[in-house]
């Protein structure tokens, strides 16, 4: 084996020498080129410019002839001759090289050859592939008419440890949708979000339902394939894509006695139902004996769960709904039903006695003052009406004195491992409320109602029927 190699590397040395020479000559005819076409260029200079053109012409083919006649001639002499290595090599094969030799010598081959490949795999670089995927946004802050569906918004991918990748089979349309299309909380966007979240396009979509995809390596409480549902605020990135990126700690497994349709519409209504009704009311949690209860808009998302959770917890429940939503509202448990339809709320109301709490869910200015009278004395008004923001309409001083207040605010809220999430209906939506629904739909005590569906492509006509006052539910926005 020794003999081998010593053979192979006296005739690559050889290959070697006469490569040398060959790279020398051409070094040289370089050279000659270069001081040949600087007399040229001189010549020219001082005499005409005619003869001197077809004389560098005709210098030039001579020495491009000359440079060829070189390098075949330098190529030629540097070949090996292959066939008296090939009879060397098979000499040595028979006489003094055995077969372990060759043996050795194949397997050491073949290892190296693994080993670089994968080395050379390992080092390789990976290539970013960017995926695409579908999303409703608003790109301008011009009402219904500045929403579109786009197919070309880039899938996004895990930054934090903590986060999850949720593929969203369906999401609800809110009617803080509609209002975020006409700049509804932008001024918080701005400065709770970061990198292209804090201005336009805006995704919309407050809630949604779906399957995890990806994890981050701190997550403990989700797997891959695991069903989802949950919220994010008005201000947030908006849950109406195929994928989205939420944190752990905005997710809830999905309640198994429902689709993905039934279960997109529970978290961001649910969520400001259950605020609405045990912290800001004065029913207790669990225990609504005695109280008298009116809803106002009981056909909306919020109030078709605020008359199931009263009904449950034993209060008596009065429903102001639209006639047409009458049969819907009396099966989820409303006691009275007091139709909407051209009629003076006021004088309905007379006929009735006064209530506990009055739970306000359909913004109809003109009944807001007559329902605020027929409430008890220590009784609850409760609004879950998206409210008018002032941040919204601040100018450049404002708005920035504005940031400045609230990114002051954020630093102690970090200092004290509170969550940005504290802000608006931020507050409302919490991981622990996702849970108690779960709980609840999942002991047949809670039931969402899906009043229309929608692909994507139609989310104008969604945003519409969520304005009407006919609606009945939840309206929702399926992803195949």
């Amino acid at each position: 084996m020794d003999e081998i190699w010593f053979r192979l590397s006296s005739q690559l040395e050889v290959l070697q020498i006469e490569g040398t020479a060959a790279a020398q000559q051409m070094y040289h005819l370089l050279v000659s080129w270069l001081s040949q076409s600087q007399q040229a260029l001189q010549s020219m200079c001082n005499e005409g410019y005619g003869q001197h053109l077809k004389d560098l012409g005709s210098n030039m083919l001579v020495w491009n002839q000359k440079v060829w006649e070189q390098i075949q001639f330098g190529y030629y002499n540097a070949q090996i001759n292959s066939r008296e290595l090939y009879r060397q090599i098979e000499s040595l094969f028979s006489g003094e090289v055995s077969k372990r030799d060759v043996t050795f010598c194949t397997v050491g081959l073949i290892i190296g050859t693994l080993i670089g490949y994968n080395i050379g795999l390992n080092w390789r670089q990976n290539v970013k592939r960017i995926h695409y995927m579908r999303a409703v946004i608003c790109h301008h802050y011009s009402g219904i008419e500045g929403v579109s569906v786009i197919d070309d918004a880039e899938v996004p991918s895990l930054q934090q440890s903590n986060e999850l990748l949720i593929q969203v089979k369906a999401a609800s349309v809110n009617v803080v949708d509609a209002k975020i299309c006409s700049g509804y909380s932008k001024a918080y966007r701005r400065v709770l979000n970061s990198g292209q979240q804090k201005e336009l396009p805006v995704v919309l979509g407050r809630d949604c339902a779906g399957v995890v995809v990806d994890i981050g390596q701190s997550v403990v409480g989700f797997d891959v394939g695991d069903e989802v549902f949950l919220a994010v605020p008005s201000w947030a990135s908006g849950t109406m894509s195929e994928y989205l990126i939420a944190t752990e700690n905005q997710v809830a497994k999905k309640p198994k006695l429902l689709s993905f349709e039934a279960a997109a519409c529970l978290p961001y209504s649910g969520c400001i139902a259950w605020d609405a009704l045990v912290n800001q009311s004065r029913i207790e949690e669990g225990n609504a004996k005695g109280k008298r209860v009116l809803v106002y808009g009981a056909s909306t998302p919020v109030g078709c769960i605020l008359v199931q959770l009263v009904k449950l917890w034993g209060g008596h429940v009065s429903a102001i709904c639209k006639l047409e939503a009458a049969k819907v509202i009396k099966a989820l448990g409303a006691d009275d039903i007091i139709p909407l339809n051209d009629c003076d709320i006021e004088k309905e109301l007379e006929l009735y006695d006064k209530y506990h709490v009055i739970f306000y869910t359909n913004d109809r200015p003109s009944d807001y003052y007559k329902l605020k009278r027929r409430v008890m004395p220590y009784g609850s008004f409760v609004s879950t009406i998206p409210q008018s923001l002032a941040s919204d309409s601040f100018g450049f001083v404002s708005g920035s004195i504005f940031s400045g207040c609230i990114r002051i605010r954020l630093l102690f809220q970090y200092m004290c491992g509170s969550s940005r999430y504290q802000w608006n209906e931020g507050s409302k939506i919490k991981p622990t409320y996702l849970e108690i629904l779960r709980e609840l739909v999942d002991a047949d005590q809670l039931q969402s109602v899906v009043g229309a569906a929608f692909k994507p492509n139609h989310i104008e006509q969604a945003l519409n029927h969520v304005l009407s006052p006919d609606v009945i539910g939840s309206t929702i926005i399926k992803f195949k």
